[in-house]
Order: structure tokens, then sequence, then C-alpha cells
């Protein structure tokens, strides 16, 4: 019998069955490959995903470090490694760190030869870049383990790129002019004292921010509001600086942009203060319309105003801070600022009428870095025809600054309040020409609010000068 007779005879059933056993192979090796095809793509997406967050989370961890100082671009770099270290990869694998993947730069799109790493970086640098193509293959490559059955067998390599730094500046949208020199020296003869003075201001002193002038013969100050949306050099939008726009900046004593440098900033100087009770969040008091909120604008760890007797450690006590000139008769040679400012001797002067003084830290000798003043020399730093006693007893480095225990202390009632609330950032504006509607920016002061502010007075007692850098604030992710 023919072979052909004897498949002739097979039943149909048969047949059909040995035909769906040949589908089904076929079928099944295309199934796994498809199968393997997924595995290995959900392999590939978890390894990118682990490997963003590390690039998101180092470059994070770094930016938050810089500040401006060599100090802190070695912090970035060391804080970048640890959050390494401690990332895994794939199932138990650990990172191989390696330094170059972090680098910075003071602007978050500056071109790649910009970016430079922890070695070469400039203090100016704000913003740090993570790139996990520069670390090892074996970190970014992954084999393919099922979609060899596809033909696919080379490893293939993922990765990713974080930019990581400021979107903010601890800045006050409240600028005042600078008054004098970056750095001057005071000489007092008498005590062989030489007292540094910055910009015109002298450290310990309180100043009424708005009644300064540099201008001789002026009879008003010279303050502004900040435009805190419009970043310097770019046209300011007019409503962006009216008072209800920059209320909720005052409330918080930031800016939303993350650096002023040589641009010119957008200010506008308004013919009042109405912005007082803004600022007087930091005291724990909320008012004014927009009002600030308790979560936006919390109060200072200490809420102790220091006018009057509150000023205990100043005998006889401070009177608000005397000008040089009454706003109504302006001398023709002197600028608008407080008697303070004046050369001694001032024997007609009252002791108290110098105003606060040292409420957040000392005089400083000049040149800077030389030391504190001790307080033993306050009658020939401020000469008055008032004898000052009770400064050389038990007085505090700082009274802002004492124990929560202590007289110069008041805690909030709405919580613990945050510490430092009640310094002031305030950008020193270059006024040797009329300011319009933009100015340069010489400096960036720091004044404590000694007290409540009003309309006619913002009470700061002068704490130096502060690096643009170490007031970058809001650290997120840029892209």
């Amino acid at each position: 019998m023919s072979a052909r007779a004897t498949l002739s005879r097979r039943p149909p059933r048969a047949r059909a069955r040995g035909t769906i056993v040949i589908l089904c192979a076929l079928l099944m090796t295309v199934l796994i490959g498809f199968a393997g095809l997924a595995l290995d793509a959900g392999i590939l997406y978890y390894r990118k995903v682990q490997l963003q967050a590390l690039a998101d989370n180092a470059a994070l961890a770094a930016a938050l470090r810089l500040n401006g100082t060599q100090a802190g671009i070695e912090a970035a770099a060391t804080r970048a490694a640890d959050t390494a270290a401690a990332a895994k990869i794939g199932l138990r694998g650990r990172v191989t760190w390696v330094a170059d993947a972090l680098r910075f730069a003071d602007d978050p799109d500056a071109t790649e030869e910009n970016w430079r790493p922890a070695a070469s970086a400039p203090l100016t640098v704000r913003y740090a870049r993570v790139d996990i193509a520069r670390l090892g293959n074996a970190m970014r490559r992954v084999q393919p383990v099922l979609m060899a059955a596809l033909g696919e067998s080379a490893p293939v390599s993922v990765g990713g790129v974080a930019i990581a730094g400021p979107t903010m500046l601890k800045v006050a949208p409240l600028a005042v002019c600078a008054m004098g020199a970056a750095s001057a020296k005071r000489a007092h003869v008498a005590a062989g004292v030489d007292e540094l003075v910055e910009y015109g201001f002298r450290y310990g002193v309180g100043y009424n921010l708005l009644h300064l002038n540099p201008q001789p013969g002026a009879s008003t100050g010279a303050w502004f509001l900040v435009d805190p949306v419009t970043p310097p050099g770019t046209a300011a939008s007019e409503a962006a600086s009216a008072d209800d726009a920059v209320a909720p900046f005052l409330c918080s004593g930031t800016l939303a942009y993350s650096r002023i440098g040589s641009a010119p900033l957008n200010v506008r100087r308004p013919a009042a203060f109405n912005l007082a009770a803004q600022m007087n969040s930091r005291f724990g008091s909320y008012g004014g319309t927009p009002a600030c909120t308790l979560a936006g604008a919390p109060p200072d760890r200490n809420i102790k105003q220091y006018n009057g007797s509150n000023a205990s450690w100043m005998q006889p006590a401070p009177v608000p801070t005397r000008l040089t000139a009454a706003p109504t008769t302006p001398s023709p040679t002197e600028p608008l600022r407080t008697i303070a400012d004046l050369p001694p001797p001032l024997a007609t002067v009252a002791a108290g009428e110098y105003g606060i003084r040292w409420a957040y830290g000392p005089a400083k000798l000049h040149p800077a870095g030389s030391g504190n003043i001790p307080t033993t020399r306050w009658s020939v730093l401020y000469p008055s025809a008032t004898a000052i006693t009770g400064t050389a007893g038990a007085y505090p480095a700082g009274p802002y600054n004492a124990s929560n225990s202590s007289s110069y202390v008041q805690v909030p009632e709405d919580g613990p309040g945050r510490r430092d609330r009640r310094l002031l950032h305030v950008p020193l504006l270059d006024c040797t020409a009329p300011v319009g509607t933009q100015a340069t920016v010489r400096a960036i002061g720091r004044f404590l609010l000694t007290a409540a502010a009003t309309a006619t007075e913002v009470p700061g007692e002068f704490a130096g000068i502060v690096d643009e850098a170490a007031l970058a604030g809001g650290v997120e992710l840029y892209r």
C-alpha cells in the first residue's frame, strides 16, 4: 500500500491536531520573544528610573550646599557622593560613584564647557548637574536576558541627567541707597579705635531705612520697592511692582528669581510705605491687604521688640533715632542719615538719640576680620552729653540671640517660630545718579528688624554685608 493511500486514510481530526501543534510551536516562539522583550524592557525602565532618581537626589543634595564659598562646593561634592553611596542599582547592586559625574555652573542653561568639576568651579556657581553617562558602564549598561530570542544580545545603555539649583533669593523686596564706600575706616583717635564702616553703615547701629538718602540737602528718604518676579535686566511689569503684588514677597522676605548680579534691578519709588503690616508678620502680627499667612510667613522665634525700656541693656533707654536734620530743614551739605554717622564729637547729643545699638551684634574693628569692639568703648564710639551707663556689665553678645529664658527674648504664642526671620536682606543701590525704574545693586545689607515697622519707620540695625550666593533659597530640580 502506498504512503499516499495511508495518509489519505488518516482521520481529518488527527490531521487538524498536527497542524495545531505546529502552529502552537511557532506561536509559542513568538510569544516567548515578546515576553522576553517586555521583561527586558521592564528591566531597562526600572534601571533608568533608578539612575534618574540617583541623578535627581544627588543634584539636589549638592545644590543645597552651595553657598558662595569653597567649603560649600566641597560639601556639595561630598554630599552628592554620600547620596550615591546610599543608592541601590538593580536589586542588590551599589553605585560606584565618579566625581566627574557632578559638575557646577552659575547658569542652569550653561554650555557644556562652562559646567566645571568641583576642583575648578568658581565660587559663584549656583547650580549642580549630575550626568549618569559619566559613571562606569557597569552602572548604566543592562544586558538583555530574553531579548536574545529575537536576535538582540548587545548591552543597552541607560542613564539620566539632573540639574538642581535655587529658584528664589532670600532678599526682601525693599531697597535703600548705599550711603558710602564699600569699606571705610571711622577713626576714633581718642581711643585708638578704628571702626569698620561698610557702604556707609556702622555695625551695631540702628537706622530708619525709610529716612536715608545720600544726596546732600535731601529732606526725604530714598527707598524703593523691588519688582519681586521680573528678573533683573528684563523689562519690568508695572503691575508686578504694585503694593499688593509686592506684599506676599515682603511677607516671606524673598524674590522670585535666583540672582541679581550686575544686571539692573527693577524698582519703584512709592509716595508712601503701605506695607508695614506685612513686615510685622515677623513679630506674629498679621494684617494689611493682602495679609501674610502663618504658614507662609511664620513669626521669628524671638518677637521681643527692642524699643524704649525693652532695650534694657542701654542706660538711659533709647528714643527713636535722631536724623542729621529735620525733614523740613535739610542741611545743604549733608545727606539724610542718622546722627551716629556724623563725625565725633557730638557733645550736644543725648545718649538715647542714637537709637537701638548692638541688639544683634557689636561694632567691628577695621579692617574687616580684625575683631569686635568691646562695650567699654561705647563712650568713644557714641559720644554724647549724657553719660552712658550699664554697658560694661552682664551684657549678652547680642540680646536678640539670647536663650529663650532670657528677658531679652519673647517666644511667639503660635508655635516656636523660625529663627532669623527678623533679619532683612536689603539691596543697597547705587544712587550716585538719580534712580528711575532701574538701579544697580552694589551689595546686599543685613539688618535686624529691632521693632515693629510703621508707615514712617523701618527700624533696622546694621549687621553686615552678605554675599548674594549665600542667600539662594528654594532649591529645586531645574530639569
